[in-house]
């Protein structure tokens, strides 16, 4: 069973040890520089170790941006020993009803790149749809409205924090 656990001082070395393949590295920041942005972002980054049962796997971040009611997935990874069992699609299943679980949300977005195939198809996969915006990156800006929002009209949203910089082969 897949499952999100708060990144404690226990889990710390785990988490930063954890890679994507050398090809992936291009897609994704690794977790410690995350996580030296969740701290100067304290008040809207959210860090989790994804576990599968009692190993972790990978890691995600969220970013909260309660006053527009949006929840931006800013970091998403598998770890590489980890890839190409469905692990990815699980974590997203579980990062999505998190999310949706907070009466807050109405909105849930993310950026990828574009030519990374297997992260566009597991979020079209889940309902996220194209916004027509690219990032200063050069990422796809991607959103998923799971309530009536203020998006039902047009997304206007910034997001700049909200990079999820997704590879999940």
């Amino acid at each position: 069973m897949i499952n999100l656990r708060e990144i404690i001082e226990d889990i710390f070395d785990d988490c930063i040890n954890l890679e994507v393949t050398d090809k992936q590295n291009n897609y994704v920041a690794s977790n410690l520089y995350s996580l030296a942005q969740a701290w100067l972002h304290d008040e809207t980054a959210r860090p989790f170790c994804i576990y599968k049962d009692d190993i972790m796997i990978g890691f995600v971040m969220l970013e909260y941006d309660e006053p527009e009611k949006e929840c931006g997935i800013w970091r998403l990874m598998i770890d590489k020993k980890y890839q190409g069992k469905g692990y990815g699609k699980e974590a997203m299943r579980v990062i999505l009803d998190y999310i949706k679980s907070n009466p807050i949300f109405e909105v849930i977005h993310l950026s990828t790149m574009p030519h990374n195939e297997s992260a566009v198809k597991l979020v079209n996969s889940f309902g996220f749809s194209e916004t027509g915006e690219i990032d200063e990156d050069g990422e796809i800006t991607m959103i998923l409205k799971h309530r009536k929002s203020k998006l039902d009209k047009e997304y206007t949203g910034d997001c700049t924090l909200a990079v999820a910089h997704l590879f999940l082969d």
